[in-house]
């Protein structure tokens, strides 16, 4: 526990991004300095995707209001009335001279569908941005991986992706079983997929 407690204490001030449409919004938080020190290949540790969600969701849930506030009214996907916005965080941390965590901000109807297919869309841009920035001679690392937590009980360990939707994740077969009724309703192929 002593270790756990030295491991979170030594922070760093890092830049939070939200790219609102067409308002960016700019914050300065003060995290974990072992979120960014420890490069790009952490992400894949459980204990570091463990930390990056512990230390993210508060700072979300902070600028919520300012998020939906500044995103458009209409849901990106459908045009029906927003009723939130999503959050897509990626981590810039690797970037130790310039870390930075850039939240992607889209309007959601509510509807399950919209949102598995505006989450689908995010995925794509994110794969396409962590592709770019690994081509330049092989000099920076890549960026953290998408951390995706068990719909049912939030784990972050071991999570398979739902094989149609590739959103959302679970740690087992048996909370994939428990959530597939209401999951069924709402899951969306994600384009290009052969499912």
């Amino acid at each position: 526990m002593f270790n756990i407690i030295l491991y979170i204490m030594a922070t760093c001030p890092v830049r939070f991004e939200f790219y609102c449409g067409e308002e960016e919004l700019k914050y300065i938080h003060t995290i974990p300095r072992s979120l960014v020190a420890a490069g790009g290949q952490a992400a894949q540790h459980v204990e570091y995707s463990d930390l990056f969600v512990r230390v993210l969701e508060p700072i979300m849930k902070e600028h919520d209001a300012a998020c939906v506030a500044a995103s458009n009214t209409l849901c990106e996907n459908c045009g029906s009335p927003r009723t939130t916005a999503l959050q897509s965080p990626m981590s810039w941390l690797h970037k130790v001279d310039d870390p930075f965590v850039a939240v992607w901000v889209n309007p959601v109807c509510g509807k399950g569908k919209c949102e598995i297919q505006i989450r689908q869309e995010v995925q794509d841009m994110m794969s396409e941005l962590v592709g770019e920035g690994s081509g330049r001679g092989g000099s920076e690392p890549r960026a953290s991986v998408e951390v995706i937590r068990c719909k049912v009980c939030g784990k972050t360990d071991a999570i398979k992706r739902c094989g149609r939707c590739r959103v959302v994740g679970y740690c087992g077969k048996e909370h994939q079983k428990a959530d597939w009724e209401g999951h069924k309703k709402i899951c969306v192929a994600k384009r290009g997929s052969s499912c």
